[in-house]
């Protein structure tokens, strides 16, 4: 009888284990997808533009507002900062976000980083538009 019981509770406990752990996985691989959307964006962006210009800067801003991101804590990487790169050339971006283990106040001590990369080429020609080219921040 008291097999059954003890039986009971460890099943349950291996359930609600797993319930959570493939909750945090699914919230981690939709986190790693919008981290790579947006990477793929400022490639994207870049290829336009030859650049990472000021609209990719305020696309980054809005970014981190909307996924309630600490500036400090992403990793921003543009192949192509602060000027234009001439037509064909491959540029890339690369984002790197701290992904934090949490179920609702419960923090475990431990997070993983994320990182999503974009990849495009270069169709800028000098002249077409009128940007301004910047760093990331």
């Amino acid at each position: 009888m008291l097999h059954k019981v003890i039986a009971t509770f460890g099943a349950l406990f291996i359930i609600l284990g797993v319930t959570l752990s493939g909750a945090l996985l699914v919230g981690m691989i939709g986190q790693w997808y919008v981290v790579t959307n947006q990477a793929q964006f400022l490639a994207e962006s870049q290829g336009k533009y030859g650049g990472y210009t000021t609209e990719a800067e305020a696309a980054m801003q809005q970014f981190y507002h909307d996924y309630n991101l600490d500036p400090s804590e992403v990793d921003v990487y543009v192949s192509a900062p602060g000027g234009p790169v001439p037509w064909g050339t491959v540029v890339t971006a690369r984002i790197t976000v701290p992904f934090k283990f949490q179920v609702g106040s419960f923090m475990t001590p431990f997070e993983v980083l994320l990182t999503g990369y974009g990849r495009s080429v270069s169709t800028y020609l000098p002249g077409s538009y009128d940007v301004t080219y910047t760093s990331p921040s």
